[in-house]
């Protein structure tokens, strides 16, 4: 039997940006399943199927995936957008904060490339695929090495994954936001002047909103011939110099 409803795949779908493009989705008339450690309890839809899904842990997702693929047999669209983050000096940083970053950002957005795009290929639609790979991609932060790193590492994945995806007609793209709203930065509004600072810095004169980014990642999950790249995010954040003589 053909079926005639898009389908797509978010990871990190309960909270943030996740969220913001597993009801996006829905508003586009997708079903669509959201993997994640919690489930997502916020949208009540009929098409939203919510698992249960730790990234990081290779079963999990085979076991999602399965799951998918007993429900519908095409993927039109994956979001890659679980992440975790933690601050800590490179000098004091232990193995198991790095395990832990890098387990989720970049191990776990590796399952998800290849379970997405094995089911991509299976199909006879083809599909895009989405990964947040954040300004940190780009450009480093102080105190978050293993996060810096890790969405460096996602943000090759992306192009690697593009060259060799392409001949079975699968895109794949990254979205790098800059600071933006979400858990992902609690407990940044406790550092005296830092969002003011970074507010003051953006060239749009302000912090990022889920609400800014949904459009960017709509399009690349939608477009037909852009591949392999990463398209920044950030109000003119990355537009800024450490040496600008107007500061």
């Amino acid at each position: 039997m053909t079926e005639t409803l898009k389908t797509a795949v978010v990871t990190g779908g309960s909270r943030g940006i996740g969220l913001g493009v597993v009801e996006a989705l829905l508003d586009q008339g997708f079903k669509v399943f959201s993997l994640s450690r919690n489930i997502c309890q916020q949208l009540n839809n009929e098409r939203l199927v919510s698992i249960k899904c730790d990234v990081a842990n290779e079963s999990n997702q085979l076991d999602a995936f399965e799951q998918i693929r007993e429900t519908t047999s095409r993927l039109d669209a994956c979001f890659i957008n679980a992440g975790v983050c933690g601050v800590s000096p490179l000098l004091e940083m232990d193995t198991d904060e790095w395990d832990r970053v890098l387990s989720t950002n970049l191990t776990g957005a590796f399952y998800s490339l290849r379970e997405a795009g094995k089911f991509m290929r299976d199909s006879t639609y083809g599909g895009n695929i989405v990964a947040c790979c954040s300004l940190s991609s780009f450009k480093p932060e102080n105190m978050i090495v293993h996060y810096n790193a890790s969405k460096a590492g996602l943000r090759m994945l992306v192009e690697s994954g593009a060259r060799e995806l392409g001949p079975y007609n699968i895109r794949v793209n990254g979205i790098a936001p800059g600071l933006t709203k979400t858990d992902l930065i609690a407990g940044t509004e406790n550092i005296p002047g830092y969002l003011e600072r970074v507010a003051k810095r953006t060239p749009l004169g302000r912090i990022g909103e889920v609400n800014d980014v949904i459009p960017s990642i709509l399009h690349l999950l939608s477009d037909q011939w852009v591949s392999g790249q990463v398209l920044i995010a950030d109000g003119g954040l990355s537009l800024v110099t450490p040496t600008d003589p107007l500061e």
